[in-house]
């Protein structure tokens, strides 16, 4: 065999390995998160206040019913969401005399990590559909908002202490949660899901078993192992995560196979990727659809 065919033998399979190594089509394959739609469990948001504090309750909810109507909630939603989930059912005319309600400093607890309801932005901002939504509440009554991040696992105590007037992060309207405390009709729903990486071959939640899953305690993730048992079964193990920053990177290095996770959260970077949210670099995540 001639030098020149030996180099054109050596280009050829040079050029075999560059074309199968991209797929054919020059494109770059990565590894990255994938959101599985089948909820574990579904649940209500809304807006909790302390027993005794009807008037406060009432205010809020009628005024959210005024700005559902004249399409201020949709338009919050919209931006946060690509779409309006919300359940507010519109009433221009709520039972609320506006000479009735006095001025007032309002003042929110939140989780500050509750992407995308309540959470600090890139910029150091507080961010979120759940701010923005009680800063419209605020406006239609000329009331003054004040933001207060609390530990979520004291939100109770948070609010029996006074120190807040209203929780105001996406509180699940669980079992307990109507018993302890006043709430407001559901404004939206929710579900938790699992993040898993394209990697895992974890295509559907049964792809689960034996496998290793992060939640946050103190979540509806954690009510989620509790409450779907036929899942948590399955499982390897079920890992408390401190944050999702936690999980998530867990999740990156291969520590876990997957991540329990709020609906909505997963949602926000399957569309936005926008990996600062989770305070660190995470890959945008794509979604997959077990029918498929």
């Amino acid at each position: 065999m001639t030098r020149r065919c030996i180099s054109l033998l050596l280009l050829t399979v040079l050029l075999l390995g560059t074309l199968a190594a991209c797929g054919g089509n020059n494109t770059e394959y990565s590894v990255v998160p994938m959101m599985i739609n089948e909820p574990i469990i579904t649940y209500e948001l809304g807006i909790a206040v302390f027993r005794g504090n009807e008037v406060l309750r009432d205010q809020i909810w009628a005024a959210l019913q005024v700005l559902s109507a004249d399409g201020t909630v949709s338009q919050i939603a919209r931006r946060w969401f690509g779409e309006d989930p919300t359940t507010i059912p519109p009433d221009r005319y709520a039972p609320l005399a506006l000479e009735e309600v006095r001025e007032r400093t309002l003042i929110i607890g939140f989780e500050i990590s509750n992407v995308p309801m309540s959470f600090v932005n890139p910029q150091g901002i507080l961010s979120g559909f759940d701010i923005d939504l009680a800063q419209a509440v605020c406006d239609y009554f000329g009331w003054t908002l004040e933001l207060l991040p609390i530990d979520w696992a004291d939100r109770e105590m948070e609010l029996a202490s006074a120190n807040i007037d209203a929780l105001w992060g996406g509180v699940s309207l669980t079992e307990s949660i109507r018993e302890r405390l006043l709430y407001t009709e559901p404004y939206m729903e929710s579900s938790q899901v699992v993040v898993t990486m394209s990697d895992r071959r974890i295509g559907r939640v049964r792809d689960t078993r034996g496998r290793y899953l992060a939640f946050r305690p103190s979540s509806m993730g954690e009510l989620a192992l509790i409450e779907n048992t036929s899942f948590a079964n399955r499982l390897r193990a079920s890992i408390p995560a401190e944050t999702l920053t936690a999980a998530i990177g867990a999740l990156e290095r291969g520590e876990i196979d997957a991540v329990l996770m709020d609906r909505w959260a997963a949602d926000y970077f399957v569309r936005s990727g926008d990996a600062g949210a989770f305070g660190g670099r995470v890959p945008q995540i794509e979604q997959v659809d077990p029918e498929s």
